[in-house]
């Protein structure tokens, strides 16, 4: 067990690797009455194509799987698993992203055997024909409801338009038809492969005794078998420079246009230092150029081009990135023309009279996530898949630069990378 005390944050983190490989991660709390945990497996939407831990095939599977596969944990063969996290006054839920399936619950109360619950449920698969033609039929609904839903739909034509071949561009929930090609074989193949104990991370946050938790969750791994495999390998079929498409237009029914727009980002390969520094370097530069206390912003929201709808970000990973901006608008073409010409002519005193002023903003966003279970645990793994402490984080902001946002304000807005997806009214 080692534990790691930052007296800036004056914040502590324990961790231990088990036997099995599972990474343990816990920030004692004192004296708070909520106590919370996350089992992450690093396992998404976007691992469709991997090499087989048992022979070393290339796999090939249908999009949607991680999303399936995490549906079908909570099938039990006697008992609802929401019923008994309930029964012991916690709260349970899971979410599949494009990077990892997250397993999770809150409780003021019955911690340990909660916490026992979480590991029990998801280390012990159960799927058979039956049940899993029942999650189907779910899975489709759930997809036909989110193609009703305006922004997801034009999310996911942004997507499509920025990559060719990236699988981020793909739906987390996959398609019907893809649902539909899924087999209890195929998610046995795929819960062997990534479902792990090296390949999880399990984070607890509360008033917790570090050592009397380890030793619950040794006594717990300590009864389970596991295969002894090397962690997965991930396969990402490289993706072109050029966009896909520059524009996807559609037409539902809605009150207000909806405008996506994004800057593809190329990805070169970066230390996990300079990764996050970039992330952090741009989204500061958005927050000058287009967050709500900025000169553009409010101009744009006093002509009634923008509302509180619009946002921007920028979202970088190893493998993809892009700078995302996204709002509604009754003058739609107007809004797109405006931002557009923002980007292109960017004011370089803005950014050297905003800088200090954001970049005070994003270190109190830092150390208030420590007050935020939720976003500390999903953040916290973010990091850590990509080698980073979570402490590091503070010294990487204070690192950032004037000149940092300077040379990139020419940079990341390449109108020839830029794409454009946009839901206009039926009517």
């Amino acid at each position: 067990m080692q534990s790691i005390h930052n007296k800036n944050m004056d914040e502590t983190l324990v961790k231990e690797k088990l036997d099995n490989g599972l990474n343990v991660y816990i920030f004692p709390k004192k004296e708070y009455v909520k106590q919370y945990a996350m089992l992450s497996v690093d396992f998404g939407s976007n691992d469709i194509d991997f090499v087989d831990v048992k022979n070393g095939s290339k796999r090939h599977m249908p999009t949607g799987i991680a999303h399936f596969l995490e549906h079908q944990l909570f099938e039990d063969q006697e008992a609802s698993i929401f019923e008994k996290f309930a029964d012991l006054g916690a709260s349970a839920n899971a979410y599949t992203n494009f990077d990892s399936t997250n397993y999770l619950f809150s409780s003021s109360s019955n911690f340990n055997q909660s916490l026992t619950n979480l590991l029990d449920f998801v280390q012990n698969p159960y799927f058979n024909q039956k049940n899993v033609e029942k999650e189907k039929g779910i899975i489709i609904q759930e997809i036909k409801m989110y193609q009703d839903n305006p922004y997801w739909r034009s999310y996911f034509n942004l997507l499509s338009a920025l990559y060719s071949k990236h699988p981020v561009k793909n739906d987390i929930a996959g398609t019907e038809a893809s649902v539909n090609s899924i087999t209890p074989e195929d998610l046995y193949i795929c819960y062997y492969n990534f479902y792990l104990p090296s390949n999880m991370d399990l984070i607890l946050i509360g008033d917790l005794d570090p050592e009397k938790i380890l030793n619950l969750i040794r006594e717990n791994q300590a009864k389970k078998d596991f295969p002894h495999f090397k962690n997965p390998v991930s396969i990402i079929q490289e993706e072109p420079e050029a966009v896909a498409k520059k524009l996807v237009k559609e037409k539902m029914n809605i009150s207000r246009p909806i405008v996506q727009m994004a800057f593809k980002d190329p990805v070169k390969s970066q230390k996990p230092a300079e990764i996050i520094k970039k992330e952090y370097i741009v989204n500061l530069l958005l927050d000058i150029v287009f967050g709500r206390s900025s000169k553009n912003y409010n101009e744009l929201y006093d002509k009634g081009i923008i509302d509180n709808s619009f946002s921007c970000s920028y979202n970088k990973k190893p493998d993809y990135a892009y700078v995302h901006l996204h709002g509604e608008s009754h003058k739609p073409d107007l809004m797109r023309e405006k931002i557009k010409e923002k980007l292109v002519k960017i004011d370089q005193t803005e950014i050297e009279k905003n800088f200090e002023r954001i970049k005070r903003k994003y270190q109190g966003s830092f150390i208030r996530l420590f007050n935020n279970f939720n976003n500390l645990a999903s953040e916290f793994i973010n990091y850590r898949r990509l080698g980073i402490d979570i402490f590091e984080l503070a010294e990487i902001i204070d690192a950032i630069s004037l000149e940092d946002l300077i040379n990139y304000s020419d940079q990341v807005f390449n109108k020839e990378l830029m794409v454009e997806s946009i839901i206009l009214n039926e009517e």
